[in-house]
């Protein structure tokens, strides 16, 4: 059956995992000046637009790999970031289940800015469920922001916009009776995945002198696969496309 929008947002909502490697940047095209810092902390959604993955007669492995490597959710949001010499920056975020360390690179193409950019991430464990052990996975990976951007006289306000593409490799365990009605509530088996994601953002800030408000809004189509079970066990894929809003406050020091 298929989900409606209030339930999306319900779901979305009670959950507190969310972003995993396509953290929202909340950042603009250009850079800060060499030596100034940026801080701020908001908080960001990950909702999925599609039809979630179903429990099938005693198959479950899709759900678990949706929750694993998409995490739809809400998640807080916080960050760091500081110019360097030759229109160049770098920042450290975290959401929810992941932090990311990036660095990028300005072109000024008057009126514009466009920012290239590479970041790593790496996915804490997280539990399936907050109150019992019902399996976790961590891992890393990388994405590729590419930005093109606008920013007014004194910054009083600046947009961005532009695709974004990551990969990401997993790793964990989960309750065998997570993953089959009929498995065992006391073991716990191998997981391991891949996850890739592709698709574009749309940002905006807007404030006074150090003070700024940013938003944010990602959509993303994300393709995933993973192996439950040792010795080749039992394989899994899944598509899913997500819109991520996200919102926070900014200090630029």
């Amino acid at each position: 059956m298929r989900r409606g929008w209030p339930a999306l947002v319900i779901g979305a909502a009670t959950a507190t995992s969310g972003c995993a490697g396509s953290t929202p940047l909340m950042h603009p095209a250009h850079t800060l000046s060499p030596g100034r810092v940026s801080m701020g902390a908001g908080v960001a959604g990950h909702i999925g637009a599609l039809d979630a993955a179903e429990v099938t007669t005693d198959d479950k492995t899709e759900p678990v790999l949706e929750d694993f490597a998409v995490a739809p959710g809400v998640a807080p949001w916080a960050a760091g970031r500081i110019g360097i010499e030759g229109d160049n920056e770098a920042g450290l975020t975290y959401a929810g289940r992941s932090f990311r360390l990036d660095f990028r690179h300005a072109f000024n193409i008057e009126p514009l800015w466009l920012s290239i950019g590479a970041g790593g991430s790496a996915l804490i464990p997280r539990r399936r469920d907050s109150d019992s052990d019902l399996g976790s996975a961590y891992g890393g990976g990388f994405d590729v922001p590419v930005l093109f951007g606008w920013v007014s006289d004194a910054e009083l306000y600046s947009v961005w916009f532009g695709p974004r593409g990551g990969f990401e490799y997993l790793q964990g365990e989960v309750l065998e009776s997570e993953v089959f009605a009929s498995g065992r509530d006391d073991t716990f088996i191998p997981f391991s995945g891949k996850h890739g994601f592709v698709g574009g953002l749309l940002g905006a800030r807007v404030g006074f002198r150090s003070f700024h408000v940013a938003l944010e809004l990602d959509v993303a189509y994300h393709f995933a696969d993973g192996t439950f079970g040792e010795g080749g066990g039992f394989d899994a894929s899944l598509g899913q496309l997500t819109i991520s809003p996200a919102g926070a406050l900014l200090l630029t020091l």
